[in-house]
């Protein structure tokens, strides 16, 4: 067989493989997609939704022992808050946000630490210009490795109620507490 009949014969086959593959029964019919939440628009949830601020002034704390003392030589372990994400929501009632946040955090042993469990407390508060609509201290355990004197750690606190009439000014604050 000649190059060109091969050719020719190939661009037959190839059509009539291409024509086996069409059906003649019909589409099925298309459906809507369902609502992530019944009446609530996406676009506006995100826009409702307050930014996650961390405020510099408590992202960090250092814990010393004697609690009164600030020598390098007495330090038992700082801790720090980062990274953060947000994820928002309407309650089931309907009538307000619910907002959670993670945030990743990491210890780190002094002179004087010791591998064990340590509390670390966040607050979290949602504020609306200077007023907290919402405020909470949660105590977030962390354990320190005997094998490093260093950790990171996951914070996530869930369902922080953000009123639907909140202004443009709120925000969830996050630090460590005193």
């Amino acid at each position: 067989m000649s190059f060109r009949t091969t050719r020719r014969v190939a661009a037959v086959l190839a059509v009539s493989a291409l024509a086996a593959c069409s059906t003649t029964s019909s589409e099925p019919e298309a459906t809507p997609a369902r609502p992530v939440t019944p009446g609530v628009n996406l676009t506006a949830l995100t826009k409702l939704c307050p930014p996650v601020m961390l405020d510099d002034d408590v992202a960090f704390r250092r814990i010393y022992a004697p609690a009164n003392s600030d020598a390098p030589e007495n330090l038992v372990y700082q801790v720090s808050l980062g990274e953060f994400s947000r994820t928002c929501g309407p309650a089931p009632t309907g009538d307000k946000l619910i907002e959670q946040i993670s945030v990743v955090g990491r210890l780190v042993g002094g002179p004087k630490a010791k591998p064990g469990s340590y509390t670390v407390p966040v607050r979290v508060e949602v504020v609306d210009g200077d007023v907290a609509v919402y405020s909470e201290v949660i105590q977030q355990q962390v354990t320190l490795p005997a094998d490093g004197l260093s950790t990171q750690f996951l914070f996530r606190a869930d369902n922080l109620p953000v009123p639907l009439t909140a202004s443009p000014n709120t925000a969830v604050r996050i630090g460590i507490a005193k």
